[in-house]
């Protein structure tokens, strides 16, 4: 491989590795936001879920827009997108202004993303070391995903959770400057491409409603005609995307893969992959920090047998797939995730970390031998000229449905552990109101709401609180990974009904 060739692809990893450190490394900031701007859990998640609806739901059509004014051209300007929203998440005086920001670097990284594979894999060198150049981008990336928390971790030690942003500011002005001085410019660009943007805004809006249902169903209530009303708008959505798909001209979804079986289970194994990983990365450092009383960068490296294996899967998953076949490591995988969710829930509480570990290292095992082989046997379903189409579907649903199952998870987590607390203070005598209740759950007890709660008992209240919060934490988490189990559980049926031998025969 040339010089040239070779430093093109360092460019291509600095950016892979920019993505990947804002992903992880904002998980670690849940419990510091909520914090600083005294608000639950229910309400940060979207900090995670709006990044990665957007950029789901940007990517498809930023990969289109990259073949037709040039993959470079697309890089800079979501580059560009992503490094304004970065200095919004800096400068965010409130949650919903930081939401909106992360949205908006979701619709920069869903530019960046696919424009920075295509690049990789048609402009830099060689057909032969087309693979060789992929892993190698997806190594940066995923090498992000691992130094994101400590990176977080260390700005909040630093006392300022926002300081983590900043570090995405850097990092977004060296890939622009990688990417400006390092890529040549494209002289050639496909003609007469559309893009669906009927479908996406269908999907996206229908989505966005489903996630806020889940958010505010604890404060509205579950059977209250206002939710209920958002639900079925969402439903009704869901149900129109498929309509709408057959009158555009090049849809998301083509009625030729919608009738591919073999498309159609690997776009499932694509989905119910991410819902253990997705939880354990949101509630893992929250359970270190709330419970066992770990400081943001003791919880980063408290995670780091989730995300080391995420990180060496990526690099070795495919050596894996030619040399056992998707159908043997997509089943073991799916078990794996499956075990190591519920070993977070039978696992005896009071044991500390010891409590999660093997969940931590089951679901990171079983991410590492389900998500790239899924995406890569959903291309090998389809005709090679619709491989790139598919391959940011598959990517696509990934993210959506991590959203969702974080939405889900939450919900269930949230109603869990109030109970629990209810409970608890009950059986402790502690007398306080269902208001006081809702403004110590799941906390840390260090917002202004939970400390005007704790003014209001004696010392000896106060620690039979704390105690009480921590343990129906613990609940709440656990009932969390019930829903994790099921969801990836059917990630086992799937792969029992994937037929190898279909997958690489050319469609009708």
């Amino acid at each position: 491989m040339d010089r040239n060739s070779i430093i093109k692809i360092i460019a291509l990893m600095v950016t892979a590795f920019g993505i990947g450190i804002d992903f992880t490394g904002a998980l670690m900031l849940v419990p510091a936001i909520e914090n600083s701007f005294d608000t639950d859990i229910t309400s940060t998640q979207w900090v995670l879920n709006i990044y990665a609806l957007f950029f789901a739901m940007t990517m498809v059509a930023g990969g289109r827009l990259g073949d037709m004014y040039g993959h470079r051209k697309m890089m800079i300007i979501g580059l560009s997108i992503f490094l304004f929203a970065s200095v919004l998440c800096f400068a965010s005086p409130g949650l919903d202004y930081l939401i909106g920001a992360r949205a908006l670097q979701g619709i920069g990284a869903g530019c960046v993303w696919p424009c920075t594979l295509a690049f990789g894999a048609t402009k830099v060198s060689k057909e032969e070391h087309r693979a060789m150049i992929m892993g190698l981008i997806l190594a940066g990336v995923t090498t992000g995903n691992v130094f994101g928390p400590m990176i977080s971790g260390a700005a909040v030690d630093l006392g300022d959770w926002r300081l983590f942003f900043l570090a995405n500011v850097i990092f977004s002005c060296i890939s622009m400057a990688t990417a400006i001085l390092l890529m040549e410019r494209e002289t050639e660009h496909k003609k007469g491409e559309h893009i669906d943007f009927a479908g996406i805004g269908i999907l996206s809006f229908a989505v966005l409603l489903l996630l806020y249902g889940l958010d505010v169903g604890a404060d509205w209530g579950w059977v209250s005609l206002p939710l209920l009303l958002l639900l079925s708008v969402s439903a009704v959505l869901f149900f129109l995307f498929p309509k709408v798909e057959r009158r555009v001209r090049e849809p998301l979804l083509l009625p030729q893969l919608m009738q591919n079986r073999e498309f159609l289970i690997t776009l499932g194994l694509n989905m119910f992959n991410v819902s253990a990983a997705f939880v354990g990365l949101l509630y893992f450092p929250q359970y270190m920090q709330k419970v066992l009383g770990w400081s943001v960068f003791q919880s980063a490296l408290g995670l780091a047998p989730l995300t080391v294996l995420l990180a060496v899967g990526s690099i070795v998953s495919g050596t894996l797939y030619n040399d056992f076949g998707p159908k043997r490591l997509l089943l073991w995988g799916y078990l794996c995730a499956t075990v190591g969710a519920a070993s977070v829930v039978l696992m005896p509480t009071g044991t500390g970390y010891l409590q999660i570990l093997p969940g931590m290292a089951l679901i990171g095992l079983g991410a590492t031998l389900t998500v790239g082989p899924s995406g890569t046997a959903a291309v090998c379903a389809v005709t090679p000229e619709r491989a790139g189409l598919v391959g940011g579907l598959s990517f696509m649903t990934h993210l959506v449905y991590g959203a969702i199952s974080v939405a889900c998870a939450t919900a269930i987590m949230y109603a869990s552990s109030l109970s629990s607390l209810k409970t608890r203070l009950a059986t402790a005598g502690i007398d306080m109101s269902e208001a006081d209740q809702k403004a110590i759950n799941s906390g840390t007890l260090t917002t202004e709401s939970s400390k005007a709660v704790l003014q209001k008992l004696n010392a000896g209240e106060a620690e039979k609180v704390r105690t009480a919060i921590a343990a129906a934490f613990d609940t709440g988490m656990n009932m969390a990974f019930v829903f994790a189990t099921f969801s990836v559980a059917a990630g086992i049926i799937l792969a029992l009904m994937l037929d190898e031998k279909k997958l690489h025969k050319v469609e009708g």
